[in-house]
């Protein structure tokens, strides 16, 4: 499983963040998320993934009920054949707002992930050798982290809005434009070169 980790500030009260955070609606600014207006808790996701190319996959979105942490905590899961991930949404108070924690820990299906490593390897003129394609799927594994970094991080800007908008609408009078703060944690793109490995790649 891939995890990676994105955060951000809000102007707002813990409870009304809490309280956003427990509507489906919410969820649905995630990357490449459309809602399906045939069924009720199923949505179309489309996969930007690196390497292979662009596909739609049908998941199921759910939401979870709070736990014995109080309103510290918001679990969501999307599931689907192709990509499954699992995501926490972590808020701790402040003085002057909130802070928005996001954790997402992501599943690629095998038959997705060979695909990525055939793909991979077809844009190789080098030959073949025994542990290509061990270099090969760490590369991919990297390639897809880097991605849901961003996927991540994208997905916590668009939570902060779309939270900020409706404190706005609302009249609150704590809700000035929170500044942009945000912290990513995953691991930044790099070339194939610059990769472990990269070596044994190169003599392939």
């Amino acid at each position: 499983m891939v995890t990676v980790t994105a955060e951000a500030f809000l102007r707002s009260t813990l409870d009304e963040a809490w309280a956003a955070l427990g509507r489906r609606s919410t969820y649905l600014h995630f990357p490449g998320i459309t809602p399906d207006a045939k069924a009720t808790g199923v949505v179309q996701h489309a996969l930007e993934l690196p390497i292979v190319e662009r596909v739609v996959q049908t998941a199921t979105l759910s939401v979870g009920r709070a736990r014995r942490n109080g309103r510290r905590e918001r679990r969501f899961s999307l599931r689907g054949d192709l990509v499954s991930i699992d995501g926490c949404w972590q808020l701790e108070s402040s003085e002057d707002g909130v802070r928005l924690r996001v954790t997402l820990g992501c599943e690629i299906a095998p038959p997705l992930k060979d695909r990525a490593v055939t793909t991979l390897r077809s844009r190789s003129p080098l030959p073949i050798r025994t542990d290509a394609d061990a270099i090969l799927s760490r590369a991919v594994d990297e390639f897809f982290e880097t991605r849901l970094a961003e996927h991540a991080a994208a997905y916590c800007d668009a939570v902060r809005a779309h939270l900020a908008g409706r404190n706005s609408e609302g009249g609150s009078a704590s809700l000035p434009k929170p500044p942009p703060k945000r912290r990513l944690r995953g691991r930044s793109p790099r070339s194939i070169a610059d990769r472990p490995g990269a070596g044994d790649l190169a003599r392939l």
